[in-house]
């Protein structure tokens, strides 16, 4: 009994910590632009099946093929932002036009990541850090996915300390909580809205990198992540990070007692689902009620 306690317990950290780097992009889009990112995973997508076609077809080495596959999404990111976000900004089809355009690359690219690089062709990228397993205890735990739990905490630490000891970071916090005040103010909202969505797509590409050598990598990623993300983001409460890193947790947790304490973890989904749902049954907001991203 202590022993599987233990074990939930520890996976519920590690799980938590990685999960803050899956959600955290999703949130900052949802609390800063006040955009419900549908098409987020394709930047997971993305992140595995670009840096494979840049080793793949220009022979480039992991670690410059990583780094091409960041521009790209960079760059795939401002074209998003220039050309489908702004353009509609203030219309009434603005939400729908980019939402349709995202899911619309989210799919090309799950897509194309069948017909070109399907199953068989044994896509995997070996991003190793740290090899081998190590003992907690009665518990052997992936030295891989401890460096990914360490690598959530310390960039969900370096962006609270962005947004509460930077003066764009504090500016970003004010047009997260009105845009219109902001302006009057001086604040030149435009430049901090299209720096902000790059920067959500560091968290994810992240995350998918520092999992890719451990766990299982398919076209379908995408989906997976996008649903914890936005399960994530609305328990904690639309957009805000104090309630993203408690939601973390808390979803980890339901999927950690699911899979080692009950034995079931095809039943991970659900119980995330089900327990998100009695929350905003109680609290409808999410666990955090607020207007700003911190």
């Amino acid at each position: 009994m202590l022993a599987t306690l233990g074990t939930v317990l520890l996976y519920t950290f590690l799980l938590g910590s990685l999960y803050l780097l899956v959600s955290l992009g999703f949130s900052l889009i949802t609390g800063v632009l006040k955009i419900f990112h549908f098409g987020y995973g394709y930047l997971f997508i993305g992140a595995i099946y670009f840096t494979w076609m840049f080793m793949d077809v220009f022979h480039l080495p992991l670690g410059w093929a990583i780094l091409a596959m960041f521009a790209l999404q960079a760059v795939i990111a401002y074209v998003l932002y220039r050309f489908i976000l702004v353009p509609f900004r203030f219309k009434q089809d603005e939400e729908f036009m980019f939402v349709m355009t995202v899911i619309f690359i989210a799919l090309i690219l799950q897509l194309g990541a069948d017909v070109f690089y399907p199953i068989y062709k044994g896509v995997y990228l070996e991003t190793t850090v740290i090899p081998g397993t190590s003992q907690i205890g009665p518990i052997t735990v992936s030295n891989q996915l401890l460096f990914a739990a360490g690598v959530g905490i310390v960039m969900t630490l370096l962006f609270v300390l962005f947004f509460t000891r930077t003066k764009m970071g504090l500016a970003v916090r004010a047009i997260s909580y009105d845009v219109y005040s902001s302006r009057i103010l001086g604040i030149n909202v435009e430049q901090l809205f299209m720096i902000v969505f790059i920067m959500t797509i560091i968290p994810p590409i992240v995350a998918i990198l520092t999992v890719a050598p451990i766990w299982a990598i398919d076209s379908s990623i995408g989906q997976a992540y996008l649903g914890i993300a936005i399960l994530i983001s609305v328990l904690g409460g639309l957009g805000n990070l104090k309630g993203t890193i408690i939601a973390s947790y808390i979803i980890a947790f339901c999927h950690s007692l699911v899979s080692f304490a009950i034995g079931e973890p095809r039943l991970m989904s659900l119980s995330a689902l089900i327990v998100v749902f009695i929350v905003l049954i109680l609290r409808p907001e999410g666990i955090i009620k607020t207007k700003s991203v911190w």
